[in-house]
């Protein structure tokens, strides 16, 4: 007889009226803990599958989701993002009913992930960050974005707000306690990609008021990923961002690799699951 496989399953999320699509996996056994997973800038949601059934073979419940602005949510990448985590966590609380939170952030969604931590440090046990991009970094992307041109005709280089998403089949995936309606919401304001929809203006304005080395001070568990080759957010940033963290912390500092050596790393991946097992106790 095969073994069970936990199966991923449609979850609808409310973030402040915006409609967000989540995958929620939970495992076949007693559920020890939960990780959130959240995606980068560019991402969505079945690009981070893997890594939450990984989580759920090891216990843990986990919801990967598309921010705003991404894959299937509604909605464009704003100033108004920051909503995003904390409704995300909400859900996968009502989903699994842990008897705590933990989550992974890759690039820009390590940047969420840090602001929600600093503004409900009770939420998460512990985080993992993957290569954390810096306002610096998110403004110089959100520039090289501001330019976008289509497919065939010359532009910028691909950068961490536009990074191919990769091109994975759907989904025959049930839905999970969806509620009806909430239709599609699309604002004229953002500037589209066919990898992401994203509100320029408004987020340069967040971006040049807000300092995400402040918003990492004092906070403890904090496992940082960066390969030192990374083109898009330097090294530099993790290793500034563990100085400001307090013990318990780590940084994995990968060789090469780039922009998405971390996300894709399995040495990464058995690190986040034994960092958020140990700091879940």
């Amino acid at each position: 007889m095969a073994d069970a496989r936990p199966t991923p399953h449609r979850l609808r999320i409310d973030a402040g009226g915006v409609h967000l699509a989540g995958l929620v996996v939970l495992p076949v056994t007693a559920v020890r803990g939960a990780l959130l997973v959240c995606h980068g800038a560019g991402s969505r949601k079945e690009n981070h599958v893997i890594m939450a059934e990984q989580a759920a073979a090891a216990g843990l419940a986990s919801l990967v989701f598309d921010f705003r602005g991404h894959g299937e949510s509604d909605g464009v990448m704003d100033h108004e993002a920051g909503h995003d985590v904390p409704a995300a966590a909400a859900a996968l609380r009502a989903a699994a009913d842990p008897p705590w939170l933990a989550a992974r952030g890759s690039s820009l969604g390590a940047y969420w992930l840090l602001r929600a931590a600093q503004a409900e440090p009770d939420t998460f046990r512990s985080l993992v960050l993957l290569c954390p991009a810096d306002e610096h970094s998110l403004l110089s992307g959100l520039d090289r974005f501001a330019g976008w041109t289509p497919a065939g005709q010359a532009g910028p280089r691909t950068t961490a707000l536009d990074a191919p998403t990769l091109h994975t089949p759907a989904l025959d995936i049930p839905a999970l306690d969806t509620p009806p309606g909430m239709p599609p919401r699309l604002s004229a304001a953002g500037a589209g990609s066919p990898h992401g929809r994203f509100d320029v203006p408004r987020l340069r304005a967040l971006w040049q008021s807000t300092d995400i080395f402040r918003s990492a001070s004092g906070l403890q568990r904090v496992l940082l990923a960066h390969a030192r080759n990374d083109e898009d957010v330097p090294f530099s940033v993790s290793e500034r961002l563990l100085t400001a963290l307090s013990p318990p912390r780590r940084l994995i500092a990968l060789p090469r690799g780039g922009h998405k050596a971390a996300q894709r790393s399995p040495l990464v991946a058995q690190a986040t699951i034994e960092w958020t097992l140990d700091h879940g106790r």
